[in-house]
């Protein structure tokens, strides 16, 4: 009966205070191999910092030159530099530009939308060399609110057929982006 008491009291105390510091130490083992993990992950993503960084500003670079966005600092330019490829784009097509009026500015997600209201006088052909350019042009640009009006021309009295009307009247909205800051 002694030895079943004492092997009892052997088990009671390993129970009570030698397993729970095994216990213990095994967990504290197991957390210090997880922190030794991820002090060495962290390590290796800080050794790569110098190449991440260096990609970011490449990255940086290629958005910044980037030919589809209007490349100006600030909206007042980017509206200037956006009439002024309009009445070239007219000019060139050989059509009128009776008016140009800037809109406002706004933001969309991570762009400034600068627009141009534009008031054209040309043939059907002028019309379509206008669209075909600033369609296909760089940066990109839109149309937007096209309105096409034909301009009556006073009828000859002297000649007895009416003479088909060829001058239109076009107002448009052209639409480029520029990337925010």
């Amino acid at each position: 009966m002694a030895l079943g008491l004492l092997a009892g009291i052997i088990a009671v105390l390993y129970l009570a205070a030698i397993a729970p510091v095994v216990d213990l130490a095994r967990e504290y083992g197991e957390s210090v191999d997880d922190l030794r993990f991820r002090l060495q992950r962290y390590q290796k993503v800080a050794a790569e910092k110098d190449n991440l960084l260096a990609s970011l500003e490449q990255i940086k670079a290629a958005g910044q030159q980037d030919e589809r966005f209007i490349a100006r600092d600030s909206a007042a330019l980017a509206s200037a530099d956006l009439q002024s490829m309009v009445k070239e784009i007219v000019s060139q097509a050989g059509g009128e530009l009776t008016s140009t009026q800037v809109i406002p500015e706004r933001k969309e997600e991570n762009f400034t939308r600068i627009s141009v209201k534009v008031r054209v006088n040309g043939s059907t052909n002028v019309l379509r060399d206008v669209l075909h350019s600033i369609e296909s042009s760089k940066p990109m640009l839109f149309v937007e609110n096209l309105n096409i009006r034909p301009i009556r021309m006073p009828r000859n009295p002297a000649a007895k057929q009416s003479q088909p009307v060829d001058k239109l009247s076009v107002d448009f909205d052209v639409i480029g982006y520029m990337q925010a800051s």
